[in-house]
């Protein structure tokens, strides 16, 4: 046994008020296994800020795209692309809102049996009070005139496409703040029906997903708080639509703020599982994890923490019945999207890309043999305007990810936690790497490197004194120890008190 201490001082700080969650000291393993996923392919051409992009695969295997660009400030267009050969190239992208003047975003594209394309977005986003939900088609020759799904309805905004086993189409938006409700209206055979409301209740439901199984039946996922909260109380909830009726509201996530990432997908079961984004602290900064939980027929799991300090969540399951999970990470030197699966009780994770701006706006789909990804990455920042793109990959599904032969790690711990003075890391290395072991605050900040040496294989403890870069003592509040062998990561989060 190798024990390194470093430099130590005594710790003269106050008990911070201990978060109320079981949910501290959460493992997630970030590692490099045979790259599966396929190098990015650029789906717009015009640089500048390229937003909110969808993207549907078509029954004869053209994937469909489409996001809003920025052409001026307040005045945005909707791009349309497609590849007709699995995402290796990309059309020239189309302006398909051809709007002159106003601002166009939040677009949503599906395709029916008959490969036509069905388009939504909010129409005059600039002006919340007057924003409305349209739609448009195309037959295979051009593109219709828009017509508004939302007429009469101002301040509609938010809207989602959905497309089911027999061609019926729904649209549903979201109106006003408190109290808001959603909204949405059905359409077969270019008829478009009534409004109809989800819940018609004085709660706030705002419809955020929903993936149809093979039996028609609508699995939904989206935020509610109750009359009188406000929107910084809201829960994650799921719901069911089955022959017209919607089923009552299931609250999913527990304890302290949802955040935005809410996603959901089915298993071959058709059993859901969800995805988002919460605070798992009641510390300032709250410490935020990514948050899973999964329908198993009776009951919905215990919501588990996937990662801490992530953002832009997404899942899919593919046709082995395994969980894929995709989000944002911060670290010293810009971003992270991280592939995460779970393996024996672990969740292990990917490296795809690094980035100085980082990645949002994640949407994956299962389609066979492959989960297909679209998201958007930061470019840089030029006079105060942002620039992004609009990237692919498809990742080939395995059922072997490599093995323990690819994991460097047997063991790692922190103790003890919470801490009120030192804090021993304890790891073990299956082979010989270069190691490091930093620590993070919650805002990103790196605030101690305790080592960067290569080292063998062997069991080893760290101690840390609790102090920064500079020898002082840090504040009270959870920190994140992380781990790093060769492209490995391991992270824990410890309390000091």
């Amino acid at each position: 046994m190798k024990t390194i201490y470093l430099p130590l001082k005594k710790l003269l700080i106050e008990k911070m008020k201990k978060p109320g969650l079981i949910l501290i000291a959460i493992l997630f393993i970030i590692t490099a296994f045979p790259q599966n996923w396929t190098e990015a392919v650029q789906i717009n051409t015009l640089q500048g800020y390229n937003n909110n992009p969808d993207f549907y695969v078509a029954s004869n295997g053209t994937i469909h795209c489409v996001w809003s660009y920025r052409l001026e400030t307040n005045h945005r267009v909707i791009y349309y692309s497609k590849s007709t050969d699995d995402g290796i190239t990309w059309s020239s992208p189309e302006n398909v809102s051809q709007n002159a003047s106003l601002w166009m975003e939040n677009p949503h594209i599906v395709a029916d049996s008959e490969n036509n394309l069905h388009l939504t977005y909010d129409y005059n986003v600039y002006s919340p009070g007057s924003t409305l939900v349209v739609y448009k088609n195309f037959d295979g020759n051009s593109w219709s005139q828009y017509d508004t799904l939302s007429t009469g309805w101002y301040g509609s905004r938010s809207n989602k496409l959905i497309i089911d086993n027999n061609d019926m189409l729904y649209c549903f938006w979201f109106l006003g703040n408190l109290n808001g409700k959603t909204y949405y209206r059905t359409s077969q055979n270019n008829q478009w029906g009534d409004i109809n409301t989800v819940y018609d209740n004085n709660d706030t439901y705002f419809f955020e997903k929903a993936v149809v199984d093979t039996n028609n039946v609508f699995h939904c996922t989206g935020y509610r708080h109750f009359e009188g909260q406000s929107p910084n109380e809201k829960e994650i909830v799921y719901s069911k639509f089955e022959n017209g009726t919607w089923s009552e509201l299931i609250e999913v996530s527990q304890d302290y703020e949802v955040w935005v990432g809410n996603d959901i997908t089915l298993d071959l079961d058709l059993n859901p599982h969800i995805v988002w984004r919460q605070s798992v602290s009641n510390t300032i900064p709250p410490n935020d994890g990514t948050l899973y939980s999964k329908f198993d027929g009776i009951n919905w799991s215990t919501p588990e923490i996937v990662v801490e300090d992530p953002s832009a969540q997404a899942i899919a399951v593919d046709n082995y019945n395994k969980v894929h999970i995709v989000d944002n990470e911060k670290y010293e030197n810009g971003y992270r999207l991280v592939h995460y699966r779970q393996i024996d009780n672990e969740w292990f994770g990917e490296i795809i890309e690094e980035n100085s701006f980082g990645f949002t706006c994640t949407k994956m789909e299962p389609n066979s043999s492959f989960i297909y990804m679209i998201y958007l990455v930061g470019d840089t920042v030029y006079s105060g305007q942002s620039e992004t793109s609009v990237l692919y990959r498809k990742y080939e599904i395995i059922t072997d990810i490599g093995g323990s032969d690819n994991i460097y790690f047997d063991s790692f711990k922190v103790y003890p936690n919470p801490a009120t003075q030192f804090v021993t890391i304890a790891y073990s290395l299956n082979k010989h790497a270069h190691t490091e072991i930093k620590i993070y605050d919650l805002y990103g900040n790196m605030i101690k490197v305790l080592l960067s040496d290569n080292q063998r294989k062997g069991k080893y403890n760290v101690v840390w004194d609790g102090t920064n870069n500079n020898d002082n003592q840090v504040k009270p509040g959870i920190y994140l120890v992380r781990l790093i062998a060769g492209r490995q990561i391991m992270t824990r989060s410890v309390v000091i008190n």
